[in-house]
């Protein structure tokens, strides 16, 4: 989804629309900060971004009806812009580095395989995984 802003209001649009949410300035704001960077920035790193001028609250509320609708991903505190918003998967994979902090989210096809072996072994229901690849990326090696 990273790209040029007039391209990511729409499916914000869409689907706070739907919701009969408004898109304010705060959700503008919010996701410019967000489309121009590649890796997870938290709330407060928003808001020190934005010169203060929203509060660490209302960045909240934005970034939680982003997630609602998943036209962002959480990761340990801090949120980035889905990649592929059309992606309805729960489970998402980031590799992360550890260099310069940039993100790219990658799609793996093991889920089901796990979730077979965790219910059969542990009977245990899996609902969704978030996972973290924590390395070096190509740029920083």
């Amino acid at each position: 989804m990273l790209g040029n802003m007039n391209q990511n209001l729409a499916p914000v649009e869409a689907a706070f629309t739907a919701r009969r949410w408004r898109v304010t300035l705060g959700v503008r704001e919010v996701l410019r900060i967000l489309e121009s960077h590649d890796y997870f920035l938290s709330a407060h790193e928003i808001e020190k971004i934005l010169g203060h001028t929203l509060d660490v609250t209302t960045i909240y509320r934005v970034l939680e009806k982003l997630q609602e609708v998943r036209l962002v991903h959480e990761f340990q505190g801090k949120w980035r812009l889905c990649s592929d918003c059309d992606n309805q998967t729960e489970s998402h994979h980031f590799l992360i580095c550890e260099s310069c902090g940039s993100a790219e989210e990658i799609f793996l096809d093991y889920h089901e395989a796990i979730s077979d072996q965790l219910a059969r072994e542990k009977q245990f229901l899996l609902k969704k995984v978030h996972l973290g690849f924590l390395g070096t990326c190509r740029n920083c090696r």
